[in-house]
C-alpha cells in the first residue's frame, strides 16, 4: 500500500484528535493513537490486521509491510462467504466476560460488612441504564472506591464487571486467581503493543453485548491526594468504539479512609453519586472534559 495514502489516513485521525496532521503522528503517538490510525485503515480497506503482525508494528514502515501482507494474503485467498459486518475488535476471538463463581455467595455477606464498617450514602442510582451497558466512569482515591461501587449499585450489581490493571492485579497469579473468582475482573492493558489493547475493545465489546456496566478510571491510577488527577488517554477511544454511554460517577470519603499506601481502612461516611449518562462524540477532547466537569460537579454537590 503507498504510504503516501496511509499518511493521509493517519492525517485525518489526528486532525479528528485535535493535533498536527503529520505522518509522523503515527511514530510519536502512544497505544491509542496507534490504534485509533490501524482502526482506521482496517475500515478503509475492509481488511482485519495479523494479531502477531501488530505486535512487532512500531513506525509507519512496519505499519506498512503488515498492510501489504494482509491485502496479499486477501488477494491469494479463495472468495469466502459473506457474512455480517463487525466491528474489527469483534472477531471471533473475542473475549469473554469473566464469571467471577463465588461471588454471589461472598458479595452479599460483604455488602452488608461495609455497610456496617462504613455510613454509605448513595444517590442518583436511578441513572444507572437497566437495558443497555455503560462505561461508570468514576475518581480513583482507594481500593475502597470499587467495593463502594458494589454496595452503590444495588440491585444492579450483578451487572457490573471492573476493569483491573492487568499490571498491577494480574501480576501474581495465585491473588490474581482469588479475586477473579470474587469480583468480575477484566484484565485491563495500561499500555502495550497493538494486540493487547485491541484486547481491551474485545473485553468492551462482550460486555455491551451483555448488557453489562464497565467500572472504568479515567486517571488510571490512585489519587495520592484525594484531588482528581488529569485523565489518561483512552476514555474518549473506548466509548467512541464500543457505543457505550458514559456514566460519570464521584466517589467520596474513600481517601479519608484507606489512602494509598494505608494499609487498614478507618471507619467513616463514604460516597457514591452518579449523575446523567453522557452519549459518546466524534471530538475526544470535548468528550474527555465534559465527562470530568460533571464528575467534578458531583463531587462538589457531594461536599
Amino acid at each position: 500500500m503507498p504510504q503516501e495514502r496511509l499518511r493521509t489516513l493517519i492525517a485525518e485521525v489526528a486532525a479528528q484528535r485535535s493535533v498536527p496532521g503529520k505522518g509522523d503522528f503515527f511514530a510519536r503517538g502512544d497505544s491509542i493513537d496507534r490504534l485509533e490510525v490501524v482502526l482506521a485503515i482496517e475500515a478503509a480497506l475492509g481488511i482485519t490486521l495479523d494479531e502477531a503482525k501488530l505486535t512487532t508494528v512500531r513506525n509507519l514502515e512496519d505499519l506498512d509491510r503488515a498492510v501489504e501482507a494482509e491485502l496479499a494474503a486477501r488477494a491469494s485467498a479463495p472468495p469466502a462467504a459473506a457474512s455480517p459486518a463487525l466491528p474489527s475488535f469483534a472477531s471471533p476471538t473475542s473475549a469473554q466476560l469473566p464469571l467471577a463463581p463465588w461471588s454471589g455467595i461472598i458479595t452479599p455477606p460483604l455488602c452488608v460488612g461495609l455497610r456496617t464498617w462504613f455510613r454509605i450514602r448513595v444517590t442518583g442510582a436511578h441513572h444507572l441504564p437497566e437495558d443497555r451497558g455503560c462505561l461508570l466512569c468514576a475518581n480513583h482515591n482507594s481500593h475502597l472506591d470499587s467495593l463502594a461501587l458494589l454496595v452503590a449499585a444495588g440491585r444492579e450489581r450483578p451487572r457490573l464487571v471492573f476493569a483491573a490493571a492487568k499490571d498491577y492485579f494480574f501480576d501474581r497469579p495465585r491473588t490474581a486467581g482469588l479475586l477473579a473468582r470474587v469480583l468480575p475482573l477484566i484484565p485491563w492493558e495500561r499500555g502495550g503493543n497493538l494486540a493487547v489493547m485491541r484486547e481491551n475493545l474485545r473485553h468492551l465489546q462482550a460486555c455491551r453485548a451483555a448488557n453489562r456496566m464497565v467500572v472504568f478510571y479515567p486517571e488510571g491510577s490512585r489519587s495520592r491526594d484525594g484531588t482528581l488527577q488529569p485523565f489518561k488517554e483512552g476514555l474518549s477511544f473506548f466509548a467512541t468504539q464500543s457505543g457505550l454511554p458514559i456514566v460519570p460517577v464521584w466517589i467520596g470519603g474513600t481517601h479519608h479512609s484507606l489512602a494509598k499506601g494505608r494499609r487498614w481502612p478507618r471507619p467513616g461516611q463514604l460516597s457514591v453519586q452518579f449523575g446523567a449518562p453522557i452519549s459518546p462524540t466524534n471530538d475526544p477532547t470535548e468528550l474527555a472534559k465534559t465527562v470530568r466537569t460533571q464528575m467534578l460537579a458531583l463531587g462538589s454537590a457531594s461536599s
